[in-house]
């Protein structure tokens, strides 16, 4: 293995089936373990506007919507949580 093996933090997911821990780097997350890129340690979501408009329309509720009463929803909603 390369690189520094025992500095690395190991990713906390455990195999259903032979119940080891996954041997990939993992990397903190807001819930407090650690998370590998596999077991979801890198996503963030869409980030740009046109990211999040694109998500929203294979949404149900969106599909038939426009893009811009979807621009206009997700500024509304970001309006009103105070982000």
């Amino acid at each position: 293995m390369a690189g520094k093996p025992l500095k690395k933090i190991q990713c906390d997911s455990i195999a259903r089936h032979s119940g080891l821990r996954c041997r990939a780097k993992g990397y903190l997350k807001k819930s407090g373990f650690y998370r590998c890129r596999f077991h979801g340690g890198m996503a963030n979501g869409a980030t740009t506007l046109e990211g999040k408009i694109k998500a929203y329309k294979n949404l149900l509720p969106f599909k038939n919507k426009t893009d811009e009463e979807i621009k206009k929803w997700i500024l509304n909603k970001t309006k009103s949580s105070g982000v």
